[in-house]
């Protein structure tokens, strides 16, 4: 890590450098970024301390590969890093169990989200007391019935909105959540 860069490739792509001649392209959507990006920048110590949070988080409670886990690392890490401040579309999606006297678990980074007959998986990547960020870790969902996300898309929603993901299930307790703020 000590070597890796971020890179504005084409005004369009951000991509990271990991060595001289390995360059992995991150897929987000120009939208998802803020507005002005440097056009190169060292991978900080805040970068490595995000992408090892959330490597060593997927390592204990992810069943996907080794690549996928390293690739959704990278992806939440570069959102903590350039991500644009987005307001809540919360109206997409179903309410859940968790409210301001009933809040979500810090422990867990994985969540799901309904909307309509559609559920996918998502990566809570940054949280308030209000609202979480969250990246679709799925390969795609339909929402609404009108717009395809896609895998590292992100959307904000208030976290009432938040539903326990079976990659990281809520511990039970006689029938009930144990939550654990």
């Amino acid at each position: 890590m000590q070597h890796w860069q971020w890179r504005l490739q084409d005004s369009q792509t951000l991509v990271i450098e990991l060595d001289k001649k390995l360059t992995r392209p991150l897929e987000f959507k120009r939208s998802f970024l803020r507005d002005r990006l440097p056009d190169s920048v060292s991978f900080s110590m805040d970068d490595a301390g995000a992408f090892q949070r959330f490597a060593d988080y997927l390592d204990e409670h992810s069943a996907l590969s080794a690549t996928e886990q390293f690739d959704i690392a990278l992806h939440a890490t570069a959102l903590v890093r350039f991500g644009k401040i987005m307001l809540p579309q919360s109206w997409y999606f179903q309410f859940g169990p968790f409210s301001e006297e009933k809040p979500w678990p810090q422990t867990h980074l994985f969540c799901s989200l309904i909307s309509g007959p559609s559920q996918a998986d998502f990566l809570v990547v940054e949280q308030d007391e209000r609202c979480s960020l969250c990246m679709l870790v799925d390969e795609t969902f339909e929402l609404g019935g009108f717009k395809t996300m896609r895998r590292f898309e992100v959307t904000r929603v208030l976290n009432d909105r938040l539903q326990e993901s079976l990659r990281h299930p809520m511990p039970r307790m006689g029938g009930h959540s144990k939550q654990w703020a």
